[in-house]
This record gives structure tokens, sequence and C-alpha cells, in this order.
């Protein structure tokens, strides 16, 4: 009795191995790769490796438009970002990032100024909203949960800052299940507040790939303030590194 005792209890051991492996193998191959999400979500902003496009802000304060504000972005890689303010009582700014660093160039000052990506550019939209657009390469990426927006099924993706640089300090991103293309966003501060969230509302193929065509930023501090980012005219285009050489001095 007590050799059979012996194998049976080494055969349920056996079994429950067996058991808690094949668990852990069907949870790990049911848990989608939260960096190749994050990777293909980056592709409706940024279509290809070198492009331009115009941003257009709308400002909107209780409901009724306050003001509007146009800029033509030219991006590089994921470290290289000029910002042209075209709107005419902001002709002559300009906005570059490189990296990490980011600074505003003015045209009655003769150095440029230093800014963060967080702060404020126009409205709700902060620096980072129209020059950081690429996450893959600011955020580590979590995968959390499967949860219905609508009627579409989305992952939600726990992304945390991984470089000084990184506008927000932590980003709930919701990315269709179909085909990880961005649904809606809120943003956090190192202190854990949500100061804003955001909704990514329309695409549009362009060159036979979708593209964002319109992002709407909503204030969660101020809650009766939004604004409306429209995208247009973009394309891929060759850039010369001179663009954005930060000791350009023919800016203006």
């Amino acid at each position: 009795m007590s050799s059979i005792n012996c194998v049976l209890r080494t055969f349920l051991l056996l079994f429950l191995i067996g058991f808690l492996l094949t668990c852990v193998l069907v949870s790990r191959a049911a848990t989608p790769d939260a960096e190749a999400l994050l990777k293909r979500s980056d592709v409706y902003r940024n279509g290809w490796p070198s492009y331009v496009l115009r941003v257009k802000i709308t400002n909107y304060e209780s409901g009724k438009a306050d003001e509007e504000k146009l800029y033509e972005v030219s991006q590089k890689g994921t470290e290289k970002t000029y910002v042209e303010f075209l709107s005419p009582r902001e002709k002559g700014q300009h906005l570059l990032m490189l990296g990490d660093d980011m600074w505003v160039y003015l045209p009655d000052t003769s150095r440029p100024i230093r800014i963060t990506p967080l702060e404020r550019l126009s409205g709700d939209a902060s620096n980072g909203d129209v020059a950081r657009t690429n996450y893959a390469a600011d955020y580590t990426p979590v995968y959390l949960r499967t949860e219905k927006v609508g009627a579409e099924d989305c992952y939600v993706l726990d992304l945390t800052a991984r470089r000084k640089g990184s506008t927000y300090q932590r980003i709930l991103y919701w990315l269709r299940a179909a085909d990880a293309r961005p649904v809606k966003a809120e943003f956090y501060l190192t202190s854990g507040k949500h100061i804003k969230s955001a909704t990514f509302d329309d695409y549009a193929p362009v060159d036979g790939r979708s593209q964002l065509r319109r992002m709407t930023l909503y204030d969660e501090i101020r809650h009766n303030s939004h604004s409306v980012l429209d995208y247009s005219g973009i394309a891929p285009r060759e850039l010369p590194d001179k663009l954005f050489y930060q000791g350009r001095t023919d800016r203006f």
C-alpha cells in the first residue's frame, strides 16, 4: 500500500506541475506584447522616418471656440523635431527638439530659450503633444487588460516615462485590439495627478496607410477647457540635418 501511495503522490505531483506550467505558458501566449503594440500605434502618428505635417490647434472655453493656432512640424527620426509657428501673432517663432532637450526661438531674442515638453504651447496642448509623438522611444509599456471603449475592444497599456525628455510621467493608453490604433489616453504627472485626457477622433488614408487626422485634448483640472488638433498635409520628406542644428542663426 505504501508503494502504491508513493506512486500516486508522485503522479499527482507531476500532474500538478504540468498543469501549472501549461497555465503559465497559455497565460504568456494570451498576453499581448506591449512593446510591439506601442510601436505599431506610433505609426498612426508618425508614418515615415522623415516627414512634414501641419497642425491646427483650436482652443475652446466653455464650449465656444476661443482661438486658433497653426504650426508646421518637421520630424526626423525620434530625436529631432522642428516646429515653425505660422499664426500671424506668433510669426517668427520656432521650436526645436533634440533628444531630451527643447528650445523656443523668439524674434526679439538673440539666444534660444530652453523649455520643457510639459509647458503649454497653445490651450491644452503642451509642447510635447506636438513635438514628442513617438511614445515607444519615451515610455516603457506594460499590458494591463482588455476593455471595451464604445463598440471597440481595446488593449489598455500603462506607459511609464523612461527618459527625462518624456512629456508625462505616466500615460494610460487605449489601443484598438484589431490593429493597435490609438483610441484614447489619460496623462499623469509625477505626483500621480491626472491632468489631461485625449481622444483620437479621426483617421484618413495617406499613401496607403492610415494616419491620425484629429485629436482632442481635455483639461482635467479646468473641465470647461479643451483643444482640438487637426493634422493636414502629412507627407514623407527628406529633411536636411542643418534644419535641426541648434546654433543656426538664420531662423528668422
